[in-house]
This record gives structure tokens, C-alpha cells and sequence, in this order.
């Protein structure tokens, strides 16, 4: 049985150049596609899925139909892959750089415990929002047509880590 073919990117450089060939993403969008990868756990990657494809799936959401989600395969077959656990990659990006920010914080908070502890507070909060993604739009644990995935991606970094990009 082929597998999808998932391509893992390890460094900013190479993952933006692919990312903007792609012509659909410009420097600040291409730097929050890349920060996402970094929060997954193991076992989830980004897809992203033609249009038609995703209205079909998903619908509107927001005014308008996204196009990348973020989930795990559950099961394959030759023609398709289960994707589970899934929502749209818009609003786990959001959250992914408000993770990052946090954590930047924390680590330049120096001595100020107050602003440590509320700073530790908000990164728990957003990290239990991104692992639950209980009130994000996904797919339903959908059957996707591997020859509709238009791309596939995972970070080779351990999860919950951060790259800074300057």
C-alpha cells in the first residue's frame, strides 16, 4: 500500500522556500505555517487540501472555505487516508505564535515572578486549547483522497519547541 507522502521539514530556510513556491503564502504566513508545525504532537502533520475539496468536506467557516487542517491519519487504504482529530489550520496557527510569544516571555521575564506565574498561566491555557481543539471547526474525521492532499507536512523537531526567525 503507497503512503501519503509527508515531507518533514528541520529548518526554516528550506520549509519557507517550499511553502512560497507554492505562490498561496507571503513571508509573515509562511513564518505562522511554520510555527504550527513545531506545537504537534508525534503523530500529527498539516495537510492541505484543493478547495473544492475542503467546501465539500467542511463548508464556510468564517466567510470563507479553508483549505489547510491539521490532524493525524488515523488509517490508510491505496486510495485514501482517515484523517481524525482535525481542525483548520488558521486558528491553531493564532494560537501556535501566541505560544511562542509566550514562552519568549517567560524566558525574558527575568526575576519578575508575578509576570512569570501570569505568563506560565497563559502558555498552560493556550497549550490545553491547542491540544483540545474542542471548539475549532474540523473534519470530522474524514476520509481524504490521497490524491487530493495536496501537501503534507511535519517539523523534525521535537514537539513544543520554537525557532525564531531572525
Amino acid at each position: 500500500m503507497p503512503d501519503l507522502a509527508i515531507t518533514e521539514y528541520d529548518e526554516y530556510e528550506t520549509f519557507a522556500q517550499a511553502w512560497q513556491d507554492d505562490g498561496k503564502a507571503n513571508e509573515t504566513e509562511t513564518q505562522l505555517s511554520w510555527q504550527l508545525p513545531g506545537q504537534f504532537d508525534d503523530n500529527e502533520l498539516l495537510i492541505r487540501l484543493p478547495e473544492w475539496l475542503a467546501e465539500e468536506k467542511i463548508g464556510f467557516v468564517d466567510g470563507k472555505t479553508p483549505t489547510e487542517f491539521v490532524g493525524q491519519i488515523d488509517r490508510q487504504t491505496e486510495q485514501a487516508i482517515h484523517f481524525t482529530n482535525s481542525a483548520v489550520a488558521p486558528s491553531l496557527k493564532r494560537l501556535a505564535h501566541r505560544i511562542q510569544h509566550l514562552e519568549k516571555g517567560i524566558e525574558n521575564a527575568g526575576d519578575d515572578e508575578t509576570r512569570s506565574e501570569w505568563l506560565e498561566n497563559q502558555l498552560q491555557e493556550k497549550r490545553h486549547t491547542f491540544d483540545q481543539r474542542t471548539e475549532l471547526t474540523g473534519l470530522s474525521e474524514e476520509w481524504i483522497p490521497k490524491s487530493q492532499v495536496q501537501r503534507a507536512v511535519r517539523r523534525k523537531e521535537p514537539p513544543h519547541e520554537t525557532h525564531s526567525t531572525k
